[in-house]
């Protein structure tokens, strides 16, 4: 029983600490006037971003993970979803652009695009797309 109430302690932690970078992301994103919000996916079932933003005419999805390690691999599973929201939006012929999004030790941020045929992302401290990159692409007229 007590190891039953750890687990679901170190869980509850573990998923606050993701609504919270969620939420720091659309807040850094609204603060540079980039349209964005939180999706509460668990309440919507259906296979969406963590965070959806607007900019320059195309849909930008984030898929949302803090990690404590300065690296970390993040196989296709843990971002299936947005995978499923990117064919979603490429079928409707809506410009959309997915991103995995990881919050490191010390509020560090890194981006890194996913396409339909990404498998896997190293995803590095000191490596990806930086906040004020992924600002530079989300203001540009590129897709």
């Amino acid at each position: 029983m007590q190891n039953k109430m750890i687990l679901m302690n170190w869980m509850a932690k573990r998923k606050q600490k993701g609504y919270s970078a969620e939420r720091e992301l659309v807040n850094m994103l609204k603060e540079l006037s980039v349209w964005a919000t939180r999706i509460p996916v668990s309440a919507v079932g259906q296979p969406l971003p963590d965070v959806l933003a607007i900019s320059k005419g195309v849909i930008h999805g984030f898929e949302i993970k803090v990690s404590s390690d300065s690296r970390r691999i993040y196989y296709r599973k843990a971002f299936d979803n947005l995978l499923e929201w990117l064919n979603a939006m490429y079928r409707e012929n809506i410009d959309a652009i997915a991103w995995l999004a990881v919050k490191f030790r010390g509020k560090k941020w890194r981006f890194y695009r996913i396409t339909t045929n990404t498998e896997k992302i190293k995803a590095e401290i000191n490596f990806g797309l930086t906040f004020t990159q992924l600002m530079k692409i989300l203001r540009s007229e590129e897709k």
